[in-house]
C-alpha cells in the first residue's frame, strides 16, 4: 500500500471537503437571510456530516499503517508515528491559530482560556468554541492518535485488538444515547468513527474470510444508505428535521471505504484529476473555509450564488497557499527524515550491524 494513492478514497475526501464547505456556506447564507426559509439549503447541511467520513478514512489509513508495521515487525514504533502525524498535521493548524489569534490580540477580545487551542483540549474546556469552530474534530483526531498506537502495540494478540476496536466503536455509540443532550465535539462521543475505520483495517489485514463478507454487506448497504439519505435530504427540504443517528453516518462512511479494495477500478480509476487536486489540498480547505466565509459575507450576501462561488474561490486560493507555504514543506521534511534514517540504517547493513525492527 505504500506510495501508491487509492483513487477511491481521493474521490472519498474530495467529496468529504466538499459537503463540509457545502454545509457551512449554506448555513450560513440561511442565518444571513433568515427572513427566507430557503428549504432546499437545508438539504446541503447534510454535508456536514463529511466529517464523519474523515474520521473513518483517518482511521482506516493510520490502522493499515500500524497493523502492518505489527504484522511484519511484531511491534509498532509509537514514538515514530506520532511524530509523523503531528508533522502532517500540527504545523498547518498552528498556522492558521497564530494567525486567527494575533487577529483576536488586535480586536481586543483574546483571553487566557484561548490557551487551550495549544493544547488541543479546546473541545473539552470550551462550550461552545468561541473562534476556529472547525477544530474540535482536529482535538477528536489528534487525541485518538494518542490513544491508538500504544493500545495496538501492547494488545498481544489479533484476537484482543479486534475485541478492544468493537468496545471503542460500540461505547461511543451506547453513551450517545445514554446522554440526554451529548455534545457532539468530545472525544469519547465521537471515537467511535476513528475506531471503526481502525477495525475495518484490522479485519482487512488480519481475517481474510470476514472481509470477503463484509464487502458483500457493503454491496448492499451502499444502495440502501443512499435511499435513506436522500429520504433525510426530502425531509429536510419540506421543514422537517431530517436528521439521522450519528451511527448511520459512520457506518455508510465504512461501506464506502470498503468499496476502495474491492477492484482494480476502484483502487484506480474511481477518481479524476480534479478529485484528486482537491483530496490533496482537503486538509488545507477544511482548516481555511471558514475564513474564506468570513470574506464572502463582507463582499456579498445578498445572492446565494455570487456567495458561495466567492467562498469557494477564496477557499481555493488560501488553502493552495497555505498547501504549497506550509504542508507541503513540512511533509517533504518529515519525509527526508525518514528517508535518511532508512539510509542510515542500510549502511549499518552493509557493516553487519543490526537493524532495529521497528523500521519498515
Amino acid at each position: 500500500m505504500k506510495g501508491e494513492r487509492n483513487a477511491w478514497l481521493d474521490t472519498l475526501r474530495a467529496t468529504a471537503i466538499l459537503g463540509v464547505i457545502g454545509c457551512h456556506i449554506s448555513s450560513s447564507f440561511r442565518e444571513l437571510n433568515a427572513p427566507h426559509e430557503h428549504h432546499w439549503l437545508a438539504i446541503a447541511g447534510l454535508g456536514g456530516h463529511g466529517v464523519d467520513l474523515f474520521f473513518v478514512l483517518s482511521g482506516w489509513l493510520l490502522g493499515c499503517l500500524l497493523l502492518s508495521e505489527k504484522t511484519r515487525t511484531n511491534r509498532i514504533d509509537v514514538k515514530r508515528f506520532w511524530i509523523r502525524r503531528w508533522l502532517r498535521t500540527l504545523p498547518a493548524y498552528y498556522t492558521i491559530l497564530l494567525l486567527t489569534l494575533g487577529q483576536r490580540v488586535l480586536q481586543g477580545s483574546w483571553q487566557f482560556e484561548d490557551g487551550y487551542y495549544f493544547l488541543l483540549l479546546q473541545n473539552y474546556a470550551l462550550d461552545p468554541l468561541p473562534f476556529f469552530g472547525v477544530s474540535w474534530s482536529l482535538c477528536v483526531e489528534e487525541q485518538f492518535y494518542i490513544l491508538i498506537a500504544p493500545m495496538l502495540f501492547l494488545i498481544p494478540t489479533r484476537n484482543l485488538i479486534t475485541a478492544s476496536l468493537i468496545c471503542l466503536v460500540t461505547i461511543p455509540m451506547i453513551a450517545r444515547w445514554l446522554v440526554a443532550d451529548p455534545y457532539p465535539w468530545i472525544t469519547h462521543l465521537r471515537i467511535d468513527g476513528c475506531a471503526m475505520g481502525v477495525l475495518l483495517a484490522h479485519l482487512y489485514l488480519n481475517y481474510a474470510d470476514c472481509w470477503k463478507k463484509i464487502q458483500t454487506w457493503a454491496s448492499y448497504a451502499i444502495p440502501i444508505g443512499l435511499a435513506i439519505l436522500l429520504f433525510a435530504g426530502v425531509q429536510r427540504y419540506l421543514g422537517n428535521d431530517g436528521d439521522l443517528p450519528l451511527t448511520f453516518y459512520f457506518l455508510l462512511s465504512g461501506c464506502f471505504v470498503v468499496q476502495s479494495q474491492t477492484s482494480d477500478f476502484w483502487k484506480r480509476r474511481a477518481t479524476n484529476s480534479l478529485l484528486k487536486y482537491i483530496a490533496t489540498r482537503s486538509y488545507s480547505l477544511y482548516l481555511v473555509h471558514i475564513d474564506a466565509l468570513a470574506i464572502a459575507r463582507r463582499i456579498n450576501d445578498d445572492h446565494f450564488l455570487i456567495y458561495g462561488l466567492i467562498c469557494i474561490l477564496v477557499s481555493i486560493l488560501l488553502a493552495e497557499l497555505l498547501f504549497r507555504a506550509v504542508e507541503q514543506p513540512w511533509m517533504t521534511y518529515r519525509d527526508r527524515g525518514d528517508r535518511d534514517t532508512i539510509t542510515k540504517l542500510d549502511s549499518q547493513q552493509d557493516s553487519h550491524q543490526p537493524i532495529p525492527s521497528s523500521i519498515p
